[in-house]
C-alpha cells in the first residue's frame, strides 16, 4: 500500500505537484473500500464459523451422550438376562448402576440436541427415554421382583418390542447426527471459501494467512472422527478376562476384521470351577454389532453360571440352548460353541461341541481335530449335545479357535480349512502365546495382510505341577486392522 501511494504521489508531483491524480484517489478509495469490506467480511465470516464450530461441537457431544445411553441400556439388559438365567442377584449390580447413568445421559443428550437446534432429535430422544422407562416399569422391575412369575414369557416378548423401538430411535438419532455433522462441516468449508474469495484480490497476504489457518482448522476438525464408546464397554462384557488356573499355560489372540470397532460375535473364556477343574469355552455368535454383542455377553455369563451347577457339558449345553432360544431377540440368531470341563488332576477333558469345529489337540508332533457332537445352539429346544471324554497327557495342547482360522482365504481365494489349520498348528512353537501369535501371523501372511473375518484363539497347555504358573500374555507384535488381547481377571 505504501509503495502504491508513493508511486501515486510521484506521478501527481510530476504532473501538477499539488495533489493526487484522479486515478490515484480512485485506486486508493478502491483499496480502502476493499480493505474495509475485507475486514467486515472477515468479522462476519469469523462469527459464522464460530457459530458453525459451536454447533458442530454440540453435535459431537450429543453423539457421545447417545453412545453412553446405548451402553447403559445394554448393561441393564445384559444384567437382567444374567439374573433371569442364573437366579443370582449379583448380576443386578450392573443394572442398578446403569439405571441412573441412563437417565443422566439422556438428559444431557436432550440438552445437546436442543443446543444444536435439533428439535426433531429431542422428540426422538424423548420417545427413546419413554420406551426405556416402559421397559423398566413393565418388564425389568416385575421380573426382578418375581423372576419366576407365570407371565414371564409375555413380559419378555414385550421386552423385544420395546428393545426394537429403542434401537430404532437410537439408529434415527445416529443418522441425524451424522448428517448434521457433515452439513456443519460443509457449511464451514463454504464460509471459508467465501472469505478467501472476498479477501484474495487486494489482501493477498492476509487472505492466504486466513485461508491457511482456517483450512488447517477445518481439516483438523474433519480428521477428529467420532470414536465409539460402545466398543470398550462391549469388549469388557465378553473379553474382560479369564480365571487363572494352576498347571495351565494360556495364550490368546483376538484379531478383528472390522476397521473401526473390534466388536463381533467371537468369544473365548476360561472359568475356574474348583481347585482341579475349569470350564473352557470358545464360541461364535451370528451377526455383528449391538445385538451380537448382547448375545455374546449372554453366552459368557450364562455358561459361567450354569457351570457352577452342572459339570456335564451335555447338560450344560442343553440348558443353555433352551435359555438362548427363549431369551433371544432374533429368531434367526444362532451360536457355534465348544464347552469343555478340563480336570487338571485326572488329566481328562469332557466336552460337548455345538457345531463348532475349529478345536484341535496337539500331542507332541501330532495334531488332530476334536469332532463336533451336536448341532448349533439356537435351532431347536429338543437338540442334544452328547459329552465326549478325552484322556490327556502332560504337555498336551488344546487350540480353540473360531472360523476366522479355517475360513480364511489366501490370495488365490482358497480357504485354509481344517487341514491347513492343523498344518499351521503342527509347525508352530510349543509355548502357548507364541503358538497363538504364530497362527495369527500365518493366517495374515496367507491372506495377503488382510483378514476378512474375526479370529479368536485360546491356546491351553497342560503343564506339570512342578512348573511355575504362567499367566496369559498379551498378543505379540502381529499387525491387523484391529487387535485386542485381554488380560486375566
Amino acid at each position: 500500500m505504501r509503495r502504491f501511494f508513493g508511486r501515486a504521489f510521484d506521478a501527481q508531483n510530476a504532473a501538477t505537484n499539488t495533489s493526487f491524480s484522479g486515478t490515484a484517489y480512485t485506486a486508493a478509495a478502491v483499496l480502502v473500500l476493499a480493505l474495509l469490506v475485507s475486514i467486515a467480511g472477515s468479522v462476519v465470516t469469523y462469527v459464522r464459523v464460530t457459530h458453525a464450530y459451536t454447533r458442530q461441537n454440540s453435535l459431537s457431544l450429543a453423539q457421545g451422550q447417545l453412545d453412553a445411553c446405548m451402553r447403559s441400556e445394554l448393561e441393564q439388559e445384559t444384567s437382567l438376562r444374567g439374573f433371569l438365567v442364573s437366579g443370582q442377584k449379583v448380576f443386578l449390580d450392573s443394572y442398578f448402576v446403569a439405571h441412573p447413568a441412563f437417565v443422566q445421559h439422556t438428559q444431557e443428550l436432550r440438552s445437546d440436541l436442543a443446543q444444536a437446534s435439533l428439535s426433531d432429535g429431542v422428540v426422538i430422544a424423548d420417545d427413546m427415554q419413554g420406551a426405556h422407562e416402559t421397559w423398566e416399569r413393565t418388564v425389568a422391575e416385575p421380573l426382578i421382583a418375581k423372576p419366576n412369575a407365570p407371565d414371564q414369557r409375555e413380559r419378555l416378548q414385550a421386552a423385544k418390542v420395546l428393545a426394537q423401538q429403542i434401537r430404532r430411535d437410537q439408529d434415527r438419532l445416529s443418522v441425524m447426527l451424522d448428517d448434521d455433522s457433515a452439513a456443519a462441516q460443509s457449511a464451514v468449508k463454504t464460509l471459508l471459501l467465501r472469505a478467501a474469495l472476498l479477501t484474495a484480490a487486494l489482501m493477498l497476504l492476509f487472505g492466504l494467512s486466513a485461508i491457511v489457518a482456517d483450512i488447517v482448522r477445518s481439516r483438523t476438525q474433519a480428521a477428529l472422527d467420532r470414536e465409539r464408546i460402545v466398543g470398550d464397554t462391549l469388549q469388557r462384557a465378553f473379553l474382560s478376562g479369564w480365571d487363572v488356573v494352576p498347571y495351565l499355560q494360556v495364550g490368546t489372540a483376538y484379531v478383528s476384521a472390522a476397521r473401526n470397532v473390534a466388536v463381533g460375535g467371537d468369544l473365548f473364556d476360561v472359568h475356574r470351577i474348583d481347585d482341579r477343574r475349569c470350564l473352557i469355552v470358545v464360541a461364535d455368535v451370528s451377526g455383528k454389532g449391538l445385538d451380537a454383542a448382547v448375545d455374546t455377553a449372554f453366552v459368557k455369563f450364562s455358561l459361567r453360571a450354569l457351570a457352577e451347577e452342572h459339570d456335564d457339558p451335555s447338560l450344560l449345553l442343553r440348558k443353555f440352548n433352551a435359555s438362548f432360544i427363549k431369551s433371544t431377540r432374533d429368531e434367526t440368531s444362532f451360536v457355534s460353541l465348544f464347552a469343555g470341563v478340563l480336570d487338571c488332576v485326572a488329566l481328562t477333558l469332557r466336552y460337548a461341541s455345538a457345531g463348532h469345529s475349529p478345536v484341535y489337540l496337539r500331542r507332541a508332533d501330532d495334531v488332530r481335530q476334536l469332532p463336533v457332537t451336536g448341532p448349533l445352539i439356537g435351532l431347536r429346544l429338543e437338540d442334544d449335545f452328547p459329552t465326549v471324554e478325552e484322556p490327556l497327557l502332560l504337555h498336551d495342547t488344546l487350540v480353540l479357535a473360531t472360523d476366522g482360522l479355517t475360513e480364511a482365504r489366501d490370495t488365490a481365494g482358497i480357504m485354509i480349512d481344517d487341514t491347513g489349520a492343523m498344518r499351521i498348528i503342527r509347525e508352530a512353537p510349543r509355548q502357548p502365546q507364541k503358538l497363538a501369535d504364530y497362527i495369527v501371523a500365518a493366517v495374515t501372511r496367507a491372506a495377503g495382510g488382510r483378514i476378512n473375518d474375526d479370529l479368536a484363539l485360546l491356546v491351553i497347555e497342560l503343564a506339570p505341577s512342578e512348573e511355575p504358573l504362567i499367566t496369559p500374555l498379551s498378543i505379540g507384535e502381529q499387525t491387523a486392522q484391529a487387535v485386542a488381547a485381554p488380560s486375566p481377571a
